[in-house]
């Protein structure tokens, strides 16, 4: 928890619950660019980001890995995680580690800590129990005791989209009465900003291997791609499936309560028609029906940001599935690199198959560390800004 004067960490064990006030000493001060003291939001907040552009985050979202980035990531565990703690995470006695992150602390992934610096440093991922979010305590309890609703007969329980047909998803609504509506769409926001979508390559094969990681184990998939994966079709068919995975980009807006976030899908063949325009907005999201679906995969650029709303974590696409039914969303918190992130959420699911057979409830938690790991594990993509943005939120 961070406020005005300071910030606590509070843990509850199967045995006993513990507050314990947090602090920033002269060395992690001097690592992280802050001046010493109580690890006020504003403290903390400067060490994520800063006018240099060298804070956490800032570097963290820079493919490149840095030693000065090792360095401030291992301050950060010695700030954030006092000794005991730390001896209990990397001792093996803890499975699963929840974490119910305060204000800016929803922006750190808790996996990209360094627990022993060096020219190969090791993270969290590597030596630490499993990783989970909740935006709260009661919507974590909330989501834990959520049932999934009778399946609709004939529906497949996988529904995969993505390998969409951006063209000309990025320019202005055509000269119509809609246009004038444009500023206030998330299309028109985003072509006022100059943006224009190209094609995302690696999505194609990424809903093809998660088709098949399903379809081996007898699971039954419906996939929407190229000129079928409309915002249109997806409304239509998300209903009723129990996995619903997503491969497109994801656009945050940090004004307006996140607004006009949205995922980009296929223009409809009426694209400056708000309903089919190509894209699926906050909004949008909370009218879906999902109360069947296990588990939402929105493998899509900062599906997990948003603008921060206190005590309730941040206003994020992510947050629009769990209120439309999801149990739980595996979520990005920055940009993702197009062929890393096919290869994670491929792998992922692969896990989450396997997971079923026999009957059996996977553990999704798990699973998505071992994909991290995995990627992780490639000379490629070793640095963090590869593996790190996925974050399963909700229960495992």
């Amino acid at each position: 928890m961070l406020g005005e004067k300071g910030g606590y960490l509070l843990t509850i064990g199967s045995d006993k619950e513990e507050l314990k006030r947090l602090s920033v000493d002269a060395p992690a001060a001097k690592t992280l660019g802050v001046d010493a003291g109580p690890l006020s939001a504003a403290r903390f907040a400067r060490t994520l980001t800063n006018p240099a552009g060298t804070g956490v985050l800032e570097l963290l979202k820079q493919p490149a890995g840095s030693p000065e980035l090792t360095a401030r990531l291992a301050a950060l565990w010695q700030v954030l995680i006092p000794a005991a703690e730390q001896k209990l995470l990397l001792g093996g006695q803890i499975r699963r580690l929840i974490v119910i992150p305060d204000g800016t602390l929803a922006l750190l992934p808790f996996e990209t800590l360094v627990v022993e610096p060096g020219k190969k440093p090791k993270y969290l991922l590597d030596a630490g129990p499993t990783i989970l979010y909740a935006p709260s305590a009661a919507v974590l309890y909330n989501l834990s005791q959520r049932r999934p609703g009778p399946a609709p007969a004939g529906r497949e329980p996988v529904l995969t989209v993505g390998n969409a047909n951006y063209g000309d998803a990025g320019a202005s609504p055509a000269a119509t009465s809609v246009a004038a509506l444009g500023p206030l769409t998330s299309r028109g926001r985003y072509a006022t900003l100059g943006g224009k979508l190209g094609q995302l390559p690696s999505s194609a094969w990424e809903i093809q291997w998660v088709a098949e990681s399903f379809g081996k184990l007898g699971m039954k998939v419906l996939t929407l791609a190229g000129a079928e994966a409309t915002k249109a079709n997806f409304r239509a068919q998300a209903a009723g499936r129990q996995i619903v995975h997503l491969a497109c980009y994801g656009l945050a807006d940090e004004s307006y309560g996140n607004f006009f976030g949205a995922l980009a899908l296929s223009p409809g063949q009426k694209a400056d028609d708000p309903t089919d325009d190509g894209f699926l907005t906050l909004p949008e999201i909370y009218q879906l029906n999902l109360r069947e679906c296990q588990l939402a995969i929105l493998s899509a650029c900062e599906t997990n940001c948003g603008p921060e709303q206190h005590g309730e974590g941040v206003w994020a696409l992510s947050r629009g599935f769990l209120v439309a039914g999801a149990r739980r969303v595996v979520a990005s918190d920055w940009l993702v690199d197009d062929e890393a992130a096919a290869s994670l959420v491929s792998y992922f699911c692969g896990g989450v198959a396997q997971g079923t057979e026999g009957g059996h409830t996977p553990d999704y938690a798990e699973a998505l560390t071992a994909a991290k790991r995995w990627v992780h594990g490639q000379e490629k993509w070793q640095s963090p800004y590869y593996w790190a943005p996925f974050v399963l939120v909700g229960p495992h």
